[in-house]
This record gives C-alpha cells, structure tokens and sequence, in this order.
C-alpha cells in the first residue's frame, strides 16, 4: 500500500498507485536515494541537512511557545482589552530575562563542547 492509500506502482497486485493524485517518484526507475544506497552522498546530506533545520525550527517554536506560556502567566493577572503599564513592563522584562538565559546556556554549552573537542 502506498502512503497515502491505494497501491504502488510494481506491487504485487498488479494495479497503478491510484489511491492518491500525486505522481509516483520516478516512474519505476531506481536512483541511490530510493534504492537506500548511498545516503552519505550529496542528497543525504541534503535531507540531513534539512531535518536539522526543521528540528531547528522546532526548537526555536518550543521555546517561544514556553516564553510566552511563562511570561503570560507571570505577568498578566486577568486580561482586558488593553495591557497595563505594569504588565508590558513586565513581559518586556520577562523576555529579556528569558532571551539573556537562553544565550547564556548556549555559550556555556557551545563552550563545553569545544573544551571537549580538543
């Protein structure tokens, strides 16, 4: 069964890949990437490189959401239409705070991790 339903082409029951409007990759031909070789080469450092950056992404996403779950909470006692002067100073300062921590933690490990490369 393919991915999204349906059949994949060269399957054993002999029917197209139909379950889906999407194209079949490569029309039945095999490549290094689709035939599991060679993953160290030029596209599988591309898709490393790309689940890196996706992760990164994630990461950073995690972190905003947890700043703005925290600082929200700290800050904001019961929300209105408006901030008070109190509680945008607060989340200004909840931010910086939670930015200045997070740099610091970052250099600290970068930091160990080159003590311990050498």
């Amino acid at each position: 069964m393919g991915l999204f339903g349906g059949t994949v082409e060269g399957s054993s029951s002999g029917d197209s890949y139909s379950g889906s409007k999407l194209r079949s990759y490569g029309g039945g031909e095999t490549d290094s990437f689709s035939s599991g070789q060679d993953l160290g080469g030029a596209a599988g450092g591309d898709i490393q490189a790309q689940v890196a950056m996706e992760q990164q992404k994630l990461q950073f996403m995690n972190q905003v959401h947890k700043l703005n779950e925290t600082c929200w909470d700290l800050c904001v006692g019961n929300p209105s239409s408006s901030l008070s002067g109190r509680e945008e100073t607060c989340l200004n300062n909840c931010v910086d705070r939670f930015i200045d921590t997070t740099l610091l933690i970052t250099n600290r490990f970068a930091q160990l991790a080159q003590k311990m490369g050498r």
